[in-house]
């Protein structure tokens, strides 16, 4: 059997990181990272496309646009996709192209690490090499491939900076496992429905705010200049008796409301409390058990 043809993408990211004298930085190129992997002679054949080289801090929604974009003008060349990636924003990045990259019979896997390729105890290894194995035994879609974890990518969180296993599933159970032996177990896939479809445009015009108890009621009133504000909200999801006219006043602007929750899990159930059903009566629309990655990927590819 042919091995695999897979393109990966280098971003920069912890991964790719060297100390410059100033802290740790992105230094090493795709090709690079590819020398610390002498086993993937055997597993597949791979491509490297050096499309820039951040800090995951610094990635914008143009950035993973030119992700999306590269891999649909690639679509048919590969059959996978690898993406090294810089842990922090690896979330939004899988959320957002979930959201534009749907409906795929091929895998688009996104990976990273919490030390250095090439330092002593780096998990940069091991899941360079599980991305690639889990493209090997079939995958299809967008997920993170971390510390032995397949996690779809609508619901990756990513909940420690410094622990090798910084990533959990929120939402749903785990795509799959990957042992310390390489080998790839995969469950609860989803299975494309379809032809692949690829989004083009994202809407950035939204913004998000963290509720916190005597948040100010005159910062929502300047968030009029949005078109959707995202309230992260306390357990069912809420909105402060306090703050409810301003709130009231911003969706009678125009501006789409949405309420998510500032708990690791669960969902928002504004029919819940008495509290809820007063934003449910303003217009707030409830976002239900998304993370907020995905949540904020749904709304930019006008999904809700």
């Amino acid at each position: 059997m042919a091995l695999k043809h897979v393109l990966l993408i280098a971003t920069g990211g912890t991964v790719a990181c060297r100390d410059n004298g100033n802290g740790l930085a992105p230094a090493l190129s795709g090709e690079q990272l590819i020398e610390f992997l002498p086993e993937l002679s055997g597993l597949c054949e791979v491509v490297v496309e050096n499309l820039f080289s951040k800090d995951s801090t610094d990635i914008t929604t143009d950035d993973r646009v030119k992700i999306a974009h590269l891999i649909r003008d690639t679509y048919d060349k590969f059959d996978g996709f690898v993406i090294a990636h810089g842990t922090d924003t690896l979330a939004y990045t899988a959320a957002l192209l979930y959201h534009m990259l749907r409906s795929l019979d091929k895998p688009v896997i996104l990976t990273g690490a919490q030390k250095p390729i090439g330092e002593p105890g780096s998990d940069a290894e091991r899941n360079l090499l599980d991305a690639f194995r889990v493209i090997c035994a079939g995958y299809a879609g967008v997920a993170a491939v971390v510390h032995g974890q397949v996690i779809r990518g609508d619901h990756v969180v990513k909940v420690d900076c410094e622990k090798a296993n910084a990533f959990r599933s929120v939402g749903a159970p785990l795509d799959g496992t990957v042992d310390r032996t390489g080998t790839v177990r995969l469950e609860h896939v989803l299975q494309p429905t379809g032809r692949p479809e690829f989004i083009d445009t994202v809407d950035s015009d939204f913004v998000l705010l963290k509720l916190v108890p005597d948040l100010d009621p005159s910062i929502i009133t300047f968030l009029s200049r949005y078109k959707k504000v995202i309230i992260e909200g306390y357990g069912s999801g809420g909105i402060p008796i306090r703050l409810e006219k301003v709130v009231q006043k911003l969706i009678r602007s125009g501006t789409t409301v949405y309420i998510t929750t500032q708990c690791l899990s669960g969902t928002v159930d504004l029919s819940k409390y008495a509290v809820g059903r007063r934003a449910e009566a303003l217009g707030a629309v409830s976002l239900g058990n998304r993370t907020v990655e995905d949540a904020i990927a749904a709304i930019q590819c006008g999904e809700i």
